[in-house]
């Protein structure tokens, strides 16, 4: 992506789309959310809590659909590969910060998988322990994928987030602004 501020806004909607994909947000993962904001990424061009509040809209209004919404974004986005890292690096650590990784979230990062370019070698040097869970993109035929695809959205319904739940994440955090 050429453009800095549209990576941003994937990146935080990697985040919330993998914090609300198991239908809850802990705690932990809006705890993420404030260490991406500091220290990963560069959000002082966006409106963070704009950007959030639409996002539980969307997600409310159009259920899973939001999801395949994002899977579409992702795979027509035109990604260096240490912004692939980094979005995989995310996602995977923000269903890991809850200390409880769900069969759904191993299926939504499978599912993110497809739709990176990453070599496999990349990724499982990166990610040496969760990797092998959702790598080798050669085996996972185009059959299985939307199966999985299927299966994910078959198998889950979304509650109805409530907006005080994400409004609260940016109210005490310093998103790279100036202030």
């Amino acid at each position: 992506m050429t453009n800095n501020s549209d990576f941003s806004k994937l990146l935080l909607k990697t985040v919330f789309s993998f914090m609300t994909c198991d239908g809850h947000i802990s705690p932990k993962e809006i705890s993420f959310i404030k260490e991406l904001a500091k220290e990963k990424i560069d959000l002082s061009n966006i409106d963070v809590d704009a950007e959030l509040k639409l996002m539980v809209e969307l997600i409310n209004l159009k259920g899973l659909d939001f999801f395949d919404d994002y899977f579409k974004k992702v795979n027509n986005a035109t990604l260096t590969e240490e912004q692939e890292i980094l979005l995989l690096e995310s996602a995977i650590q923000t269903i890991t910060a809850d200390d409880q990784v769900k069969k759904e979230e191993i299926n939504f990062l499978k599912i993110l998988r497809t739709t990176l370019k990453s070599p496999d070698q990349k990724i499982l040097d990166k990610f040496p322990k969760i990797g092998k869970n959702f790598i080798h993109k050669d085996a996972l035929t185009e059959i299985y994928i939307k199966e999985l695809y299927s299966n994910y959205f078959k198998e889950n319904t979304l509650p109805t987030f409530d907006l005080s739940q994400v409004q609260d994440i940016s109210d005490s955090i310093n998103f790279g602004t100036n202030e």
